[in-house]
C-alpha cells in the first residue's frame, strides 16, 4: 500500500475533513511505531524512518504488506473521531487496529529472527 492510497482511502471514505498534509502525519506516527516496536528488533533490520511526504512521494510504498492495510486505515480513522469526539467510533477503530496491529506484528515476527538479546545475571 502507498501513502497516496492511505490518503485517497480516508479522504473518499467520507470520515472526515482532514487535508493529505494531516493524514500523512497520522501515518507516519504509524510507520515510526511500526519501525521502532517491530521491525527494528529483527535481525538484518535496522530501519530508517523518513518522514512521508505527500506532495514529493505519494506513491511511497509504506512498511506493512497491502494484506495488512488496516494497520494504516484503521490507525487514520481512529485519529479523525479521536479529533471529532466519535467516542464510539473511536473505539471501534481502536479495536480494529490493534487487532491488525497485532496480526501484522505476529506475521513479521514468524517471517524473521528476532535479534539475540544480551542478559545480565549476578550469578
Amino acid at each position: 500500500m502507498t501513502l497516496g492510497e492511505v490518503v485517497r482511502r480516508i479522504t473518499d471514505s467520507g470520515i472526515g475533513q482532514y487535508d493529505a498534509e494531516t493524514i500523512t502525519g497520522w501515518v507516519n506516527e504509524i510507520e515510526a511505531q511500526i519501525a521502532d516496536e517491530i521491525v527494528s528488533h529483527a535481525e538484518g533490520f535496522d530501519p530508517e524512518t523518513p518522514e512521508l511526504d505527500y506532495e514529493r512521494e505519494p506513491d511511497r510504498v509504506l512498511t506493512a504488506p497491502d494484506r495488512f492495510q488496516d494497520v494504516y486505515l484503521c490507525y487514520v480513522a481512529a485519529k479523525i473521531d479521536y479529533r471529532n469526539q466519535e467516542t464510539e467510533r473511536y473505539n471501534n477503530d481502536v479495536a480494529m487496529f490493534n487487532a491488525a496491529y497485532a496480526a501484522y506484528a505476529a506475521w513479521f515476527r514468524r517471517l524473521h529472527r528476532q535479534k539475540s538479546r544480551v542478559c545480565f545475571s549476578r550469578f
